[in-house]
């Protein structure tokens, strides 16, 4: 069996072959021998218990304090002021969306690591054991470096992060969270190389990248009036723009300043702080851009909400991939056809939903499986939607109506191909299709059939929110599933990402779960837990 995460890319010294993508190193004796059985296509079942990995080294993690659902930053920063690190050996959070490469137990990840409302940056990482444990690499294009939290800040920075192998060269594609899935948007991409060595780093595959990169609207204004900063209120024409919270650049006479404000009106910025320097009134203030200076951007992708995986070419020069559309708000009153129109107190049982109308909370985006292929790694073809991964209009209790982007592809000896995936649905009161892990098949990667499916996951969120291991690390969200081959040609490991309860933080009081007689109510010193990195093993049969 070989796992297609990219294009190939170079032999190594087992005979083993290198997708890049979300790719993994093939043994030889996979290729030859693979997982055929009475000439069915291969299925996979779970062999081994949930873990959740841990990382060694690198950026703050949530149990160093530990972050608690009512001090939910606790040690983020020093007495000082000082952004802190991880010290020693930690669960490995908040880090979600992996995208994993390797042979065996030896693993190479990406991840994106997003403290809630805090910060947002790509991590690299390696493990040795198939995921159990992880020692930090590197970092890079930080959106928040050196802030400790405060209500001016948000997380919105460039996540979604998928590692291709196009024409010789290591790409990163990252999703821009302000401007995420608008029409007309695009992925980033970021040469993990350089052109005199394409290839990533081993030791730190990112370290030939920014280690800062913020990321904005691209908003432009004026003030109204004159300031000296630092200063609360900033007076602008226009802030319609902005997001808000986040950073607005100012222009003063100490040059441009990044000021961080927690509010706005019409006509101002509120709650700011940070700068120096005098600005006159006409002085400018803006969003930091879309595109940030030399970087990148796709062409030819549709509102792309990240890469899902990549179908085999036989051309050995293009890259097709399965990517996710997203178009918010697509259904745009809560009686249109194919609305979401679940009642209120259901969706409220997990902490989604409002108890306001017309929509009640319920998520209105629709998402949607297509096709692409590259020659360049930057301008793509799109070749339309894919065909049986769900029904994206369906209101459906039990339907596949979401598909998150973070898969594995991967393709059998008789020539089927197979997906893992994450999915959901109306009832899950958010788009990101996080209910479920799955698996699907094609003959041709253009038209599916879900063999593990809503009723049959690989794996499944619990809404009775468990409160003991392994259950509680993915019991409100599960997705991302990264699968990697085994060295005997019949395991592989599957490492994903998950979630204690739906929303990262609930408020400490909140009673949550589906069984009315043993929900569970968040503890303000209850450990937050979100966005964790968790491995479990998988056999074929």
């Amino acid at each position: 069996m070989r796992i297609y995460l990219a294009s190939k890319r170079r032999l190594v010294a087992s005979a083993a072959t290198l997708a890049v993508g979300s790719a993994v190193l093939i043994p030889a004796t996979a290729l030859a021998t693979g997982r055929h059985h009475g000439g069915q296509p291969t299925v996979w079942t779970l062999s081994g218990q949930v873990t959740p990995a841990t990382l060694k080294g690198g950026p703050w993690t949530l149990g160093q304090a530990p972050a608690t659902y009512g001090s939910p930053t606790a040690g983020y920063c020093d007495a000082a002021g000082t952004v802190t690190r991880n010290p020693g050996t930690e669960l490995f959070q908040p880090a979600y969306f992996p995208n994993v490469t390797g042979s065996g137990k030896r693993l190479t990840g990406f991840f994106d690591y997003r403290p809630k409302d805090t910060d947002e940056a790509v991590l690299a990482a390696r493990s040795d054991d198939g995921g159990h444990t992880w020692t930090y690499q590197g970092q890079a294009l930080e959106s928040q470096p050196g802030q400790c939290p405060a209500p001016a800040l948000n997380d919105d920075g460039q996540g979604h992060p998928t590692v291709l192998h196009v024409g010789r060269k290591d790409l990163l594609y990252t999703l821009t969270r302000p401007t995420a899935d608008a029409p007309g948007s695009q992925l980033l991409v970021h040469q993990i190389g350089t052109d005199g060595s394409p290839a990533a780093d081993a030791k730190n595959p990112l370290a030939k990248l920014p280690a800062a990169q913020p990321v904005g609207t691209g908003a432009s204004s004026t003030l109204t009036a004159a300031v000296t900063l630092p200063a609360a209120t900033i007076p602008a024409a226009d802030t319609s723009a902005f997001e808000i919270p986040g950073t607005v650049r100012v222009q003063t006479s100490a040059g441009p300043q990044d000021v961080r404000c927690a509010g706005s009106t019409a006509t101002s910025f509120t709650g700011c702080t940070g700068g120096t320097g005098s600005a006159a009134s006409g002085a400018a203030a803006a969003a930091y851009p879309v595109v940030p200076a030399n970087t990148q951007v796709t062409t030819g992708l549709i509102s792309p909400d990240g890469i899902l995986g990549v179908l085999p070419t036989n051309d050995g020069r293009s890259v097709t991939v399965l990517y996710v559309e997203k178009q918010l708000d697509y259904f745009k009153t809560a009686d249109q056809a194919n609305a979401c129109a679940v009642p209120f107190a259901t969706l409220n049982q997990i902490g989604e939903g409002k108890n306001k109308a017309p929509y009640y909370g319920n998520n209105e985006d629709r998402s949607t499986v297509r096709s692409a292929t590259t020659s360049d790694g930057i301008h793509f073809t799109d070749h339309g939607p894919v065909n049986g991964l769900g029904d994206n209009e369906s209101t459906s209790a039990t339907a596949t109506r979401f598909i998150s982007p973070s898969g594995t592809v991967v393709e059998n000896p008789d020539g089927s191909l197979g997906l893992f995936y994450g999915a959901g649905n109306c009832y899950d009161g958010d788009s990101d299709g996080f209910h479920y892990i799955g698996y699907a098949t094609s003959k041709d990667g253009v038209n599916w059939s879900i063999v593990d499916g809503f009723a049959n996951p690989l794996l499944s969120v619990n809404t009775a929110f468990p409160q003991t291991t392994p259950g509680l690390y993915y019991s409100g969200r599960i997705y991302g599933p990264q699968v990697v081959l085994g060295r005997d040609g019949k395991t592989a490991t599957m490492v994903f990402a998950g979630y204690r309860t739906p929303k990262p933080l609930p408020k400490p009081g909140t009673a949550l779960g589906t069984n009315p007689g043993a929900r569970y109510t968040v503890g303000a010193d209850d450990p937050a837990t979100y966005r964790s990195i968790l491995t479990v093993s998988l056999t074929a049969k």
